[in-house]
This record gives structure tokens, C-alpha cells and sequence, in this order.
């Protein structure tokens, strides 16, 4: 899998499983969460490495993820964190929550242990050095093959997107002039958007949207924080 860059230091694996639980949760006395937080232990310990799964529905763009994470990590290094971990803070700033529990509830995974087929979203970020080493560790942990290349939410997911963030189209109209579109005629819906605009424009301005809302929250924690 491809290491993307994010910032300086930091760096993030995005990869997005389907298929068989037992394949991914191969302890038949443990549920794939159970799994999930014993392997996420271990890649903290021995390569400071964050592991989170969620649900990959939530997810429009590369660029949104870059710009969770670096919310995050300002979150850390202002102390304004919420959580304890970096991988929650991560589940937080996607599902623009304050309260954790609310934020699993949101954006997390909820699977039945009797469930045999499931997708979602993996997400691996830290030091870009230890990252390769953590893939090649969950390689002996679990079966990677059903491990794949992240798709982002299509077009026809996006009102979906619009609706759980609260996005109206003149907000994304708002973008768009911002960014020098030039409107020649009237918009009202998101087919009309995509009648008329290219996909990476709406794309871009989507991610946009979302990253309005995300600093919304990073600066309500700071406010709080500064007045505790």
C-alpha cells in the first residue's frame, strides 16, 4: 500500500477491507473490534503507530483525510486534544462530534459477531519511517488480501455527505466563486451541479465544506480549553 504523505512526520496508510470477518478477526473467541483494539495496542507499542477502522462512507476525498490529521495533531500539540489517543481524536474531527461516544456512534463500526461479510475504511498514520514497518507486522497479524485500495465516495453519494455534515448548495456555490466559478446559471440541487460542473471541481468544494465545519469544532475546543 502507498504511504501518503500528510505533513513533515507524518504520514498515513488509507486502505478500505471487504469481505469476510474471520478473515480479518482470525481468534474465534474474539470479536473483530476485540481484534481490532488488541492489534491497535501493539502497533502503538512497538512502532507508535495510530490504527483506526470507520465507516469508509464518510470519506470524500484524500484530501479530507490530510486535513483531519493535521487538525489532529495541532489538537495534540495545542493541548486542546479531546481524547486521549490519536486515532479517536481522528473518529472526533470526521464525525465533527465533541463527545466520543457520539463519534463511534456516527462514523465508527457497529458489527454483529454472527456477521460473516463487512466493509470499511482502515487508516494507519504516524512517523512515515515506522508506518512500512507497522504494514508489514499487520501482514503477520491478519490477512491483508481483501485489503485494498481506498475508493472515496462517489457522485452519487454525495447528497448523503451533504446531508450528515449539513452542506446546503449555496454553500458550495459560495466555494465555488470563491475559487473564481463563474455562475451562468441558476443552481438549485446537486444535479444541477453536476450537470454543469466537473466532478473534482464539486469534489474539491465538498472537501472544502467539510473542513469548515472540522475547524468549527478545533476551535471550540480551543476556546474551551483556554477558559478552563
Amino acid at each position: 500500500m502507498e504511504i501518503i504523505d500528510v505533513e513533515e512526520g507524518l504520514g498515513m496508510i488509507v486502505m478500505q477491507y471487504s469481505g469476510d470477518i474471520k478473515e480479518f478477526s482470525p481468534s474465534k473467541k474474539k470479536s473483530l473490534i476485540e481484534n481490532f483494539i488488541e492489534i491497535k495496542e501493539e502497533l502503538i507499542s512497538k512502532f507508535n503507530i495510530s490504527f483506526q477502522i470507520f465507516n469508509s462512507k464518510y470519506i470524500i476525498s484524500e484530501d479530507q483525510i490530510k486535513l483531519i490529521l493535521h487538525q489532529v495533531y495541532s489538537s495534540f500539540l495545542q493541548k486542546t486534544n479531546i481524547s486521549k489517543q490519536y486515532s479517536i481524536e481522528f473518529l472526533l474531527y470526521l464525525s465533527q462530534e465533541r463527545q466520543i461516544t457520539k463519534a463511534i456512534e456516527k462514523v465508527g463500526i457497529k458489527i454483529p459477531n454472527d456477521k460473516t461479510n463487512t466493509s470499511f475504511g482502515e487508516i494507519l498514520f504516524g512517523d512515515p519511517v515506522n508506518l512500512r514497518k507497522a504494514l508489514d507486522f499487520l501482514e503477520n497479524k491478519i490477512n491483508l488480501s481483501n485489503h485494498h485500495q481506498f475508493k472515496y465516495l462517489g457522485p452519487n453519494k454525495w447528497i448523503f455527505f451533504m446531508e450528515t455534515y449539513n452542506i446546503s448548495i449555496d454553500q458550495i456555490i459560495n466555494i465555488l466563486k470563491a475559487n473564481n466559478y463563474k455562475q451562468n446559471i441558476e443552481i438549485r440541487s446537486l444535479n444541477d451541479l453536476q450537470n454543469n460542473i466537473s466532478p473534482d471541481l464539486i469534489r474539491k468544494a465538498l472537501t472544502d465544506a467539510f473542513i469548515t465545519g472540522m475547524v468549527k469544532l478545533y476551535i471550540e475546543n480551543f476556546k474551551r480549553n483556554m477558559e478552563n
